[in-house]
């Protein structure tokens, strides 16, 4: 065990203490497996758990993995204080592109943020990453400056480690599965250390490592993060592979869809350059429609589809063939290309321009609109209590000058001549986070605009559904309802914990990623389930691909 405690004064005056109700221990032994510092033991004698509180740091697991509720801690958290992040740019950022999170400053800074973690036998953070990476053994290779080690064992899980310690969803996803998060505190920087190990350790080639693909020759339709995943696995077992994409430049939303402020281009293109160092042959300018797909999949051992979800979705609003309203692939795409190499964009300049939505995409279209030097307004129908969009990004977003007006809606877009001018906007309201937003009459307000962009959401083509059949996936109820006894007995789940039922429905898309949607044909990322994430993308792609590699062995 390794973690940093308060001061031996303020340990001494602030200590948790666990209590025990032996009516109701039965001597199961869960808390005892899962304790991180050894604080607990059995009474062989009476056969009850018994705790030392003098080695107990209010991780609360034990409390969170009791089947019986025997346990219950009171106190303090012994940890230290997270390591706070840094933000290159102020609230000037007109024509800037610079990455604007900073990473850790050297190994110390890394190393005391990696102290912090309790290295607990039953990582919950495990559970909450989409890629499965072994997070406790990386951050143990960093406390022991080993940068090199750290860096091996994630390329493990991941091939994507630079892309997804920039751009993932930490609290959603690892840091809110933390074990001091599930206890109410601040969890480790675990996208922070994984960037700093990318940032500072030898960039990971792809190996061959296997010969079981000898011989196979798969085609990979899209080249985003499922992609270029399914490729990199595939090629490290010998696998002949081709990649086709309908873009002009690899590397899907990874390319167009992700501001270089957030994800630079020399580490979004590193992947890509990996595979084609290896072997693997990018096809650009290449669509993939269903005949040729049907093509591909009589000529070679196995397709997989990893196009995303290409469609952007219209909602229905009066006024949105007018000019002047833009989707979000159209305008990130025009926007990274002007930041990219310092041209401004004229119309930009000085322009009100409305976002429709509240996702991450929403949040990049305006940040970069205030880069271009227009004022951004993001009109999104949820509260913002409600807002599935990051609280960091928000705050970063509003920090640069972003106006949100949340529980808003446009009721309809009017124009001149058929150019957009004014937006009719509606207050909404909205009872719960699973409830709909609704309209509330009488609270119409116009107000000027010039231009408005659509983020609200991507579906998949339906032009494959004859291919696919019915998308995208969903968990049945039953699952849902029934998780396995292993993410029970974490304690990720518990008290109906919204960050372990995220965690479990992604593990539905998981397993049916390792299943070929019929024959030859496997399906991942968004083309699977719909609107995913990169790392949950990523991960899907590396089980399809091991799926085709096991099968062919078994076979």
């Amino acid at each position: 065990m390794n973690t940093t405690r308060l001061t031996a004064e303020k340990a001494t005056a602030l200590k948790p203490e666990v209590k025990i109700i032996e009516e109701r221990c039965a001597g199961c032994q869960e808390c005892i497996i899962r304790c991180p510092t050894q604080a607990l033991s059995m009474d062989i004698i009476r056969w009850k758990a018994t705790a030392d509180n003098d080695l107990c740091v209010g991780c609360r697991q034990c409390e969170r993995t009791c089947p019986f509720s025997a346990i219950s801690v009171i106190g303090p958290r012994l940890v230290a204080e997270r390591t706070p992040t840094v933000f290159n740019n102020g609230s000037e950022v007109i024509g800037k592109n610079n990455e604007v999170r900073a990473g850790f400053a050297n190994l110390e800074e890394a190393i005391k943020e990696a102290k912090r973690c309790l290295n607990c036998p039953d990582p919950t953070c495990f559970r909450g990453c989409p890629a499965h990476n072994d997070i406790p053994r990386f951050i143990e290779a960093i406390r022991n400056r080993d940068l090199e080690l750290a860096s091996e064992i994630i390329s493990k899980t991941s091939c994507l480690p630079g892309i997804c310690s920039r751009v993932c969803n930490w609290p959603a996803q690892c840091e809110g599965s933390c074990n001091w998060a599930l206890a109410g505190g601040e969890p480790v920087a675990i996208g922070k250390l994984e960037r700093f190990v990318t940032d500072n350790a030898k960039p990971m080639p792809v190996r061959q490592t296997s010969e079981k693909g000898k011989g196979l020759s798969v085609v990979i339709v899209g080249s985003g993060p499922a992609g270029i995943a399914a490729a990199w696995e595939l090629a490290s077992a010998g696998a002949t592979v081709a990649i086709y994409e309908k873009d002009q430049v690899p590397g899907g939303v990874l390319h167009w869809g992700i501001p270089s402020y957030i994800l630079p281009d020399e580490v979004s293109e590193r992947p890509i350059k990996a595979l084609q160092d290896a072997g693997v042959k990018i096809y650009t300018n290449n669509p993939v429609s269903p005949e040729v797909m049907e093509r591909l999949l009589k000529t070679h051992d196995a397709v997989i589809a990893a196009q995303g979800a290409p469609v952007a979705e219209r909602p229905n609003i009066p006024g949105l063939d007018l000019a002047g309203v833009i989707n979000a692939t159209a305008f990130l795409s025009k926007a990274k290309q002007a930041l990219a190499s310092g041209t401004p964009i004229p119309e930009f300049r000085g322009a009100q321009i409305l976002v429709l939505g509240g996702s991450d995409t929403a949040i990049d279209v305006a940040r970069s609109i205030a880069r271009l030097g227009g004022k951004a307004v993001i009109i999104h129908r949820r509260e913002e209590q409600f807002s599935r969009a990051r609280e960091d990004e928000i705050a970063e977003a509003k920090h640069e000058g972003v106006e949100f007006r949340f529980a808003t809606n446009i009721a309809r877009l009017e124009g001149d001549n058929g150019k957009l001018r004014r937006a009719v906007l509606v207050r909404t309201h909205q009872k719960r986070a699973d409830s709909v937003a609704e309209a509330v009459k009488g609270t119409e307000q116009t107000i000027e605009v010039n231009m408005v962009v659509l983020a609200t959401g991507y579906k998949l083509d339906s032009h494959f559904s004859t291919i696919f059949g019915p998308l995208p996936l969903r968990q049945p109820l039953s699952d849902r309802l029934l998780p396995d006894r292993r993410w029970q007995a974490s304690g990720i789940l518990t008290r109906n914990n919204p960050i372990g039922k995220l965690a479990w429905e992604r593990e539905y898309g998981l397993r049916s990623s390792a299943l070929p949607r019929f024959g030859k044909l496997w399906l991942v990322g968004d083309a699977l389930i719909g609107p995913s994430t990169v790392v949950g993308s990523m991960a899907q792609g590396k089980l399809a691909a091991r799926a085709i590699l096991e099968g062919r062995t078994s076979s």
